[in-house]
């Protein structure tokens, strides 16, 4: 519809135009209903609206609930005593709960907790029960691993021990080292450089498919040595920076504004 007829048709008040887009309102471009309800706009521009209407409010409810799960984790943490109890971290944005005795995935598929979310809803519905504690993701992971934190003074004479008695664990441990000294030896945000808290990142996602193409995390990084250790999609960070990006707790701006969270200093 050219300017003319848009004009011509407004001149003419026995015409029904959109008042969106101006065009003549037919049988073939106008929702009966809408012109039964004198509802002067057309089948496309009810669609372009509704569309723009529907993204602005699941944007809304998506923030909403990225923010009710936020409160709750933040609720049940601080129930915890809202600290790392190995190293003291206090920021939220590095802390997890950790089942004491390592058998969590057990428990959540017991409870029927398939998602964090879904386990921390338990945990307050149960009145926070015992057997519970807080780490932050560094010392957790690090539990995880190998079953005590690297924080603890026990943990370098039973590492050290473990790579006397297995050729296994010393060829695992020194090409994970080897990957780790090829991405600059510490977390690219915090600075953290004990090589027990440290992880390879997907800059761009990934990494859980990729892994799970490989096989396992050593296969990933033997591909990242037989490669010189590509930069274009990886990169060093620590458990803390990983998971907090990973949950949207924070930025990375904001990481390396604030400095190095509180486990990276604890030697």
């Amino acid at each position: 519809m050219n300017e003319k007829e848009k004009s011509d048709s407004k001149k003419d008040s026995t015409i029904p135009v959109c008042i969106k887009c101006g065009i003549i309102l037919t049988d073939d471009n106008w929702y009966a209903s809408h012109r039964k309800k004198h509802f002067y706009i057309c089948k496309k521009c009810v669609i372009k609206y509704a569309k723009k209407w529907n993204q602005n409010n699941r944007d809304k409810h998506n923030q909403s609930q990225k923010e009710g799960r936020h409160r709750l984790r933040d609720e049940v943490i601080n129930r915890y005593g809202g600290k790392c109890v190995c190293c003291g971290e206090t920021r939220k944005e590095y802390l997890t709960i950790d089942h004491k005795n390592g058998n969590g995935r057990k428990q959540k598929r017991e409870i029927g907790a398939r998602t964090s979310q879904e386990f921390y809803r338990w945990l307050k519905q149960n009145n926070y029960p015992e057997g519970f504690q807080v780490l932050c993701f560094n010392c957790n992971c690090g539990k995880g691993n190998y079953n005590a934190c690297p924080h603890k003074e026990i943990f370098e004479k039973e590492f050290e021990a473990k790579l006397e008695e297995s050729r296994y664990a010393r060829y695992t441990w020194n090409l994970r080292m080897n990957v780790i000294e090829g991405y600059g030896g510490k977390c690219e945000l915090c600075g953290e450089d004990n090589p027990h808290f440290l992880t390879i990142d997907h800059i761009y996602g990934g990494g859980f498919e990729e892994k799970k193409k490989l096989g396992n995390s050593y296969a990933l990084c033997r591909k990242l040595r037989d490669n010189n250790y590509p930069k274009d999609n990886y990169r060093l960070l620590c458990w803390n920076c990983n998971c907090a990006l990973g949950l949207n707790r924070i930025t990375e701006e904001d990481i390396i504004k604030k400095g190095s969270p509180l486990s990276a200093r604890v030697r």
